[in-house]
């Protein structure tokens, strides 16, 4: 694996600072809150390298697991980690670097290839995510996508769809195809 360059460093640490930034713009929702954390994740995972988008997301995660109010409603602490939505959560990181992989596979430049790839990494986002909601709140996984899953796909497909544009203009600027 590549060392991460300071450069790469410092937009680590902005993604972490975009994450907890954007994890609070949130429309409560019974069970598992609307935000745009995903958005954060498609962005960070479009326009990061995938040893660095995935370090960005773990930094949120740590921060947001010793106690910083980082997630969504500005929760924090093992409580809002391991809670009925932690297995998105933890999702996140893989996802960021599942975006950045596929992204950089595709050749990166379009903004269809950015979409789909961004698509793609919310596969295992909503497998862990509604598996861990499932044993969490003691239902079935189609009871549990039903409720925690189904809802968000057409926001999240639109998020992706933000990303996709966003990403494929800041790239540019940040001297990437």
């Amino acid at each position: 694996m590549k060392k991460l360059s300071t450069r790469e460093l410092v937009l680590c640490a902005l993604f972490t600072a975009a994450m907890a930034v954007l994890s609070q713009i949130v429309v409560p929702m019974p069970g598992v809150p609307f935000n745009l954390g995903v958005l954060g994740v498609f962005l960070c995972g479009g326009l990061l390298r995938p040893g660095a988008a995935l370090l960005a997301l773990l930094c949120y995660l740590l921060l947001g697991a010793v106690g910083v109010p980082v997630f969504a409603g500005f929760a924090g602490g093992p409580a809002a980690l391991l809670g009925a939505t932690g297995g998105y959560l933890m999702a996140y990181p893989v996802m960021a670097w599942l975006t950045a992989r596929l992204v950089r596979l595709a050749g990166g430049g379009s903004f269809w290839r950015r979409f789909w790839a961004m698509a793609a990494a919310l596969i295992p986002c909503y497998l862990l995510g509604t598996a861990w909601f499932a044993v969490y709140m003691d239902r079935s996984f189609a009871a549990a996508a039903m409720a925690a899953c189904l809802p968000f796909i057409p926001f999240d497909l639109l998020k992706a769809l933000l990303a996709a544009g966003l990403t494929r203009r800041l790239s540019q600027g940040l001297g990437r195809p």
